[in-house]
């Protein structure tokens, strides 16, 4: 029997991630979208190894730091564009 996850749990709340997480097509093509893969790599620019231990604590209920890692992000004209650019495809 599998464990419940308590993240997934919580996204299934979320109105716009439970539309994306019932759309396999959509979610891949936001996933690979210029803005993600931007996303991405500002973020591995910025966290370097700390980016996968950020992201296994937010996976185990403990979201600060990688919050903060997306907070340092998107305080810089880059990050703040990509994170507008997944805004707008998420809100269509």
């Amino acid at each position: 029997m599998t464990k419940p996850d308590p993240t997934l749990d919580a996204l299934k709340q979320d109105p716009q991630a439970a539309q994306l997480l019932k759309d396999p097509k959509g979610l891949q093509a936001l996933l690979s979208s210029p803005e993600t893969q931007r996303l991405m790599t500002l973020l591995n620019q910025s966290a370097g190894t700390g980016l996968q231990s950020a992201a296994q604590a937010a996976a185990k209920g403990k979201p600060e730091a990688l919050m903060g890692l997306l907070n340092q992000v998107m305080g810089s004209p880059e990050g703040a564009q990509a994170v507008e650019g997944l805004k707008k495809k998420t809100q269509k």
